[in-house]
C-alpha cells in the first residue's frame, strides 16, 4: 500500500484560489466562504475511509500509524482555518481604479454615498468633464464641472428612485499630445444604457457589477477628464 501525504496548503489554494482578486478584496461574500471551508473540512472523510481499510487489513505499519497522526493534524488545521474565516467581516463599500493617467487636480465624491442621482457630461472627441448629483444620509449634493469648460455636446441621465448605476466603460486614449478619458458609458439595474459619451479609441476599460451598485467615483482631471474609478456598495 502506497501512502500518498496531504497538501493541506494545495488543497486551500485550489479551493480559495478562485475567490480572491488582486489587491486582496473577496470576490464573494463570507457565507460562499463559509460552504467553500466546509466542504474543505470534509476532506478528512478520505483519510478515515483509509484508515478503516488500514485496520480491516490489520495494518499496524509505520505508515498507517502516520496517516492517523496526518489525520489529526490536518482536522486541526482545518477547524483553526475555518474559525479564522467566520470571524471575517469585508467593508462594504470597496475602491475599483483609477483607469487613466494623472492630472492636476483630483476629485474624491460618494465614499460615504448611499444613492447616484444624476450624472452631467460635456464632451466632444473627448470626454471634456463630468459632474456628479448624489445622497449622503438624506442630504442631496452635487458636484462642481471636473474638468474643463470645452466639450460642445452636453448629456444628462437622471436615475429614479430605486435606479442605481451597475456597470461603466469606457477609453482611454491620446487627444492633442494628452492622454485623458475618450468615452464613458453606463448601465442601470433598469436595464438603461446612457452612452456612449464621447468619440473614444484608446485603451478599452470595462466595470461590470454583479452584486453590487456605483455609488460614486474618483478620478483625476484638468483641462480634460484624466482618470476615473468607482466606489461600490456590495449588495
Amino acid at each position: 500500500m502506497v501512502f500518498v501525504p496531504f497538501n493541506l496548503t494545495v488543497t486551500c489554494n485550489n479551493w480559495f484560489g478562485g475567490l480572491w482578486k488582486s489587491g486582496g478584496q473577496p470576490k464573494t461574500d463570507i457565507n460562499k466562504l463559509k460552504i467553500a471551508m466546509k466542504e474543505l473540512k470534509a476532506e478528512p472523510n478520505g483519510f478515515k475511509s483509509k484508515i478503516e481499510e488500514d485496520n480491516r487489513e490489520g495494518l499496524t505499519s509505520e505508515e498507517a500509524k502516520q496517516r492517523k497522526r496526518d489525520l489529526e493534524s490536518l482536522e486541526g488545521q482545518v477547524a483553526a482555518i475555518y474559525e479564522d474565516f467566520t470571524r471575517i467581516r469585508f467593508p462594504n463599500i470597496i475602491k475599483l481604479g483609477p483607469w487613466g493617467v494623472g492630472g492636476d487636480c483630483h476629485f474624491d465624491i460618494g465614499r460615504s454615498a448611499s444613492q447616484i442621482t444624476k450624472v452631467r457630461l460635456h464632451t466632444g472627441y473627448i470626454v471634456d468633464n463630468l459632474a456628479i448629483s448624489y445622497v449622503v444620509d438624506g442630504k442631496h449634493f452635487e458636484t462642481r464641472r471636473l474638468g474643463g469648460s470645452g466639450g460642445g455636446a452636453h448629456h444628462t441621465f437622471t436615475l429614479v428612485p430605486g435606479e442605481y448605476i451597475n456597470s461603466m466603460a469606457g477609453f482611454v486614449g491620446a487627444y492633442e499630445g494628452e492622454r485623458c478619458i475618450s468615452q464613458l458609458k453606463f448601465k442601470t439595474n433598469l436595464g438603461n444604457a446612457h452612452g456612449a459619451f464621447g468619440g473614444g479609441g484608446g485603451d478599452e476599460f470595462t466595470v461590470p457589477i454583479m452584486h453590487g451598485r456605483i455609488v460614486g467615483f474618483f478620478g483625476q482631471y484638468d483641462k480634460y477628464l484624466k482618470a476615473i474609478g468607482v466606489y461600490v456598495a456590495l449588495n
